[in-house]
This record gives C-alpha cells, sequence and structure tokens, in this order.
C-alpha cells in the first residue's frame, strides 16, 4: 500500500512539474536539437510502413521527427498538458499521422507485439522503476523491432554522479536517477531485450537558459548554481563545468541505446 501511495505521488509531482514545463520543454534547445533527433531516427531503421510508439512523449518532438518516416506514430504520456502542447507541435510540423494518448507508462494501453519501434527520449531518469516500463516496452513491441532510448548518462566519476543526481532533483521533483550505461545489459536482459548498440556523448549547456525551463523554486535554483560554480571551480572532479564568457556552463552525459528481442 505505502509502495502505490508513492509511485501515485510521484507521478502527480511529474504531472505538475511538466504541467509547468510543457511550452518551454517543446523550445529547449537540447530537446529540439535536429541532429539529436535526426541521430535517433536513424538509429531505428525504420520503413515507410511501420508503426513507432512514442513512450512518455512529451511536446510531441519525436512524434514529429518520426511521423514523415513512418506509417503512424503513437505518443503516450501522464501529463495532459504535455499532450496538448504535442497535438500543436505535430500540427504545426505538418503531420497527419501521429496520435497521442493519455497513460501509464507502467500499464501501457497498447495490445502486445502492436508497434515496429518503441522509443523513449529523455524520460527513464523520471521513472522510479525503470523495469517496469523496460517490460512493457518490450511486451508492445515486435519480435523482429526494436526498442530505442536516449537519456542522460552520469559522469562516471561517484561522487560527481551523486552531485549530478542532487541537481536533477533540485531543479525538477519529478527526477529519480538515471540508469548507469554499465546496467543496461542487465536491466534489458530483465524484459527479454539485449543490447543491440549504445554510444555515450556530451553535451555543453549554459545554465541560465537550462535551469529556469523547469521552473524551480528559488532557493532550488540557488543551490544549483552553487554546486556548478563549486564545480567550475573545481572542487567536484569529474563533473565538468566552466566560465564562457562570464557565463557559467557544464557538460551533460547522454546516452542513446538500441535493443531488440533476446528471444
Amino acid at each position: 500500500m505505502a509502495e502505490r501511495r508513492s509511485e501515485d505521488r510521484h507521478r502527480q509531482v511529474t504531472r505538475e512539474s511538466f504541467a509547468r514545463q510543457a511550452e518551454d520543454f517543446s523550445r529547449s534547445p537540447l530537446i529540439t536539437d535536429p541532429a539529436f533527433l535526426a541521430r535517433l531516427v536513424d538509429w531505428s531503421e525504420v520503413t515507410g510502413a511501420d508503426s513507432v510508439l512514442d513512450v512518455a512523449c512529451g511536446p510531441g518532438i519525436v512524434a514529429a521527427a518520426f511521423a514523415p518516416k513512418v506509417r503512424r506514430v503513437v505518443g503516450v504520456d501522464v501529463t495532459p498538458a504535455m499532450l496538448t502542447r504535442a497535438a500543436t507541435v505535430v500540427r504545426e510540423a505538418g503531420a497527419t499521422n501521429a496520435a497521442f494518448v493519455l497513460g501509464d507508462v507502467c500499464q501501457l494501453p497498447f495490445p502486445t507485439a502492436g508497434f515496429d519501434r518503441v522509443v523513449s527520449r529523455r524520460a527513464f531518469h523520471h521513472f522510479p522503476d525503470p523495469a517496469a516500463v523496460l517490460a512493457e516496452m518490450a511486451r508492445v513491441c515486435t519480435r523482429t523491432g526494436a526498442v530505442l532510448i536516449e537519456d542522460q548518462a552520469l559522469p562516471a566519476d561517484r561522487h560527481a554522479a551523486e552531485t549530478m543526481t542532487a541537481i536533477d532533483r533540485l531543479r525538477d521533483p519529478s527526477h529519480t536517477r538515471a540508469v548507469s550505461p554499465d546496467d543496461w545489459p542487465t536491466l534489458l536482459g530483465g524484459s527479454g531485450l539485449r543490447l543491440d548498440r549504445i554510444e555515450i556523448v556530451a553535451r555543453e549547456l549554459e545554465v541560465d537558459e537550462w535551469l529556469p525551463r523547469a521552473h524551480p523554486p528559488p532557493e532550488n535554483a540557488a543551490q544549483v548554481r552553487a554546486l556548478l560554480e563549486a564545480a567550475a571551480r573545481g572542487e567536484t572532479p569529474g563533473l565538468a563545468a566552466r566560465y564562457v564568457d562570464g557565463r557559467l556552463r557544464f557538460t551533460l552525459g547522454l546516452q542513446l541505446l538500441r535493443a531488440r528481442s533476446a528471444r
């Protein structure tokens, strides 16, 4: 019962957090970067006959990227405000083969083996139980299809990783913890998937652009800035931060992986 209450509370926190972020999130340079979107679509190896499910679809950026390449794309998200924004984004992109559904990522409202590709982008660090979400993604994917996940990658240094997790939670209370790249093979194996490919890249972000988009309370924003300023002074080895032309910047790791059925 306590576990259920905790899940319900986190779901509500996520809705509240992303309801505030819906507009800003859909315009984020990190989310809308054409090169990263093209890389995700390229890794999916979709054809025009394929159907794609975007899990925790947010403002429809991924759906809009896939729509011209596939037969249909469906997005599912727990936040109504994000789905409203997603409908606008795909309409503005001219897509007519995209649809959006309100739903829980741990109980996807779709039949088994209903999609050729199942994608989740920048969402796994919000899931309290990533194994449960993976199991559902594997269930709704065809045996010959693929599951693709893009998400944050924590620094390899343990202290730096804990600091980055603390920063993310201060900025956005719906954040849980990013999955370590080393943990994916075991996590995927539990859902009957095998890791096919993984790649980690780095992206430098400007704090003044990145931090306000999540609308954190002022005291939380001040703590985030203090932690990143300390990293820029070299006090957190493994967490890259620096000043460029007087503006504070830090490096975020991003991992992209593709998995296929192990059966």
